[in-house]
């Protein structure tokens, strides 16, 4: 737990070299500080430090209510000063992306790349959603225009996980691709998913309900992607139908410095993908040599 100077706690996992290179993880929505373990091929790359907070409302931290995806950046840039960290790395898959790319644009002098895996863009331009999974694409255009949709969907979903796991895991995986739905079918795989579940339902959905309108259903995120100034680095899993490939060129389009990597036969779960950990392994050994 780390104490910001508004009050508010927030709570840290650490995994990897403590005297590595820092990087920041940041979990999906929902999510929790549990998302990676230190069996994760992630936190088995020499060299990295990784720290995955919980955002606001999931898990131990306290919520703040009406947070914009700047304010994590603010949270996040606390958490690094108490750790007595100047500079780092930050990563975020699914929901976390869009709030790794907000601490950038909060601090590019201290943020030296992004990583982004599997993560949604604005959905304001044409075609951003086509091919999307229909729970997902419906979620996002009644999250706009029917005040209070994505709140009630939210506690919809922390009732049924609470109901049954794994009902709630096998209810994911029917809306995800054939790779993801193999994931989750792995018995380590599933209880490591239900883990993170658990914890981030821990206060109720109302953190998820305020992800999802931050991240997916607004039509502005409080930055503009062309003004990033770090550089980027994008994976995005060829057979996911949860984020599309249309959100991944577009912010691979928008970001001056992105490099976007396409991954076959991957769907959205992309943390523990053999050619994607070889990637993120290379670049931070060609970045220390």
């Amino acid at each position: 737990m780390i104490r910001l100077a508004d009050g508010r706690a927030l709570g840290i996992e650490h995994l990897g070299d403590p005297a590595g290179e820092p990087l920041f993880f940041f979990h999906g929505t929902p999510g929790s500080r549990l998302v990676l373990s230190a069996d994760d091929a992630l936190a088995e790359i020499p060299g990295l430090r990784i720290i995955v907070p919980e955002r606001p409302g999931y898990g131990v931290s306290d919520p703040l209510p009406g947070r914009t995806l700047l304010d994590w950046g603010d949270d996040v840039g606390q958490v690094a000063a108490r750790l007595g960290i100047d500079t780092f790395s930050v990563a975020g898959e699914s929901g976390g992306g869009p709030h790794a790319l907000a601490v950038a644009a909060h601090s590019p002098d201290r943020v030296r790349r992004v990583l982004l895996f599997a993560s949604p863009s604005p959905v304001h331009f044409p075609g951003a959603t086509r091919g999307m999974a229909i729970g997902n694409r419906l979620g996002i255009r009644l999250g706009r225009f029917v005040p209070g949709f994505i709140r009630w969907t939210t506690r919809g979903a922390a009732r049924a996980f609470e109901r049954s796991p794994d009902r709630f895991v096998d209810a994911v995986a029917r809306q995800m691709a054939a790779p993801d739905r193999v994931l989750l079918e792995q018995p380590a795989y599933r209880a490591a998913f239900i883990r993170d579940m658990r914890e981030a339902y821990r206060q109720g959905s109302d953190a998820q309900a305020l992800d999802g309108a931050l991240a997916m259903s607004s039509r502005s995120w409080g930055f503009e992607l062309a003004d990033i100034e770090v550089p980027v680095h994008l994976w995005h899993g060829e057979e996911d139908v949860l984020v599309t490939r249309a959100m991944a060129e577009h912010l691979a389009s928008t970001i001056p410095d992105c490099m976007a990597r396409f991954v076959p036969a991957a769907g959205h779960l992309l943390t523990g993908h053999a050619q994607v950990i070889a990637d993120v392994r290379k670049l931070f050994e060609d970045a220390g040599t």
